[in-house]
């Protein structure tokens, strides 16, 4: 084995060569059980732990990426150079109301909710939903972290998670610490100023209403049940691999009730089933490829371009990849 090279020695000194582990496979941090090596690999148990490793990988010259749940990623097959520190950081609290008080009586409105970068976006809703807040109930069931959900503006269906969002704590690649205001973010499909800027999410505000919790749930259960009779959740995937077409394509298309589905076309495609060695087209949502179990990204990346050349060709659609690729090439 190579020597590490100095600043990866001192970086793992300042962490706790306890802590730090080397070479260690990606594939088992990630919802497609794909990927390469981490040369060095962290996990962050809270806010300040996940703070000081930025802050240390910046000061020691080491690039340094910062995994959540891992549910929206692909990794390259050699992995990722320097380090990567996985995001378990798991605080929510109550952070503050607003509301009147009328006759003695105090009527409260929103709630606000904050919540660590590295808690599972399903346990933030559950604590919602047992809370009788409303907002985020269609979501239940959404995979991944709320770092990755802030940083993509996650949706479902007719939701995306940042119109619920009030402000966001990040750290910069300077490591220091700002604040934004929802409208700072520029939230859209699939974005935030986030992408552009490469700041990594430590917490997030949300602004939720009072309603009721039974409710609440019943609409939460019903999104749940709709996902696991339309996604593939037993397999290994990464989610939806694109993202909604134009709707102008889809108008052009003359698609069912104008849907911008990638999904659709790629079905109508006839790309249901289509594999490249271990990377599957799912049967059930064609926007979904599964892992077999044998897949290597690079089957799931050809299968990709497989996806996006016989889509054009068919129906002249530009499709856009929804996932991140991320590690060496």
């Amino acid at each position: 084995m190579n020597p590490l090279p100095s600043n990866y020695e001192i970086l793992i000194s300042v962490l706790g060569k306890n802590r730090v582990k080397l070479d260690e496979p990606l594939g088992k941090h990630t919802y497609f059980k794909l990927g390469g090596p981490a040369d060095l690999f962290y996990t962050a148990e809270n806010v300040d732990e996940l703070i000081g490793s930025v802050q240390s990988a910046i000061n020691f010259q080491v690039p340094y990426f910062v995994l959540g749940g891992g549910s929206n990623v692909i990794i390259s097959d050699k992995g990722i150079r320097g380090l990567v520190i996985k995001n378990r950081t798991g605080g929510i609290k109550l952070k503050g109301f607003t509301g009147s008080a009328l006759k003695g009586k105090l009527n409260l409105k929103d709630v606000l909710v904050e919540v660590d970068s590295g808690v599972p976006s399903n346990r933030l809703i559950r604590f919602t939903l047992d809370q009788g807040l409303a907002g985020l109930e269609k979501m239940l069931g959404l995979p991944g972290s709320i770092g990755g959900a802030v940083y993509n503006n996650s949706h479902h269906l007719d939701i995306l998670i940042g119109d619920y969002i009030s402000e966001v704590k990040v750290i910069g690649k300077d490591g220091n610490i700002k604040t934004y205001q929802n409208k700072d973010l520029k939230f859209a499909y699939d974005y935030s100023i986030l992408h552009d800027t490469k700041e990594v999410v430590l917490s997030a505000s949300f602004k939720l209403e009072h309603g009721d919790k039974a409710a609440l749930w019943e609409v939460a259960t019903s999104a749940v049940k709709r996902r696991a009779s339309t996604q593939p959740l037993g397999a290994p995937s990464s989610g939806c691999i694109f993202r909604n077409i134009p709707l102008s394509d889809a108008m052009r298309l003359g698609t069912p009730d104008h849907t911008t589905s990638a999904g659709y076309v790629i079905d109508k495609a006839g790309l249901k089933g289509e594999r490249v060695g271990g990377a599957v087209v799912s049967s059930r949502h064609a926007n979904f490829i599964v892992n077999d179990g044998s897949a290597t990204t690079k089957d799931v990346m050809d299968l990709v371009s497989v996806i996006k050349q016989k889509v054009k060709a068919k129906f002249g659609v530009d499709l856009t990849m929804e996932v991140f690729v991320v590690g060496e090439n």
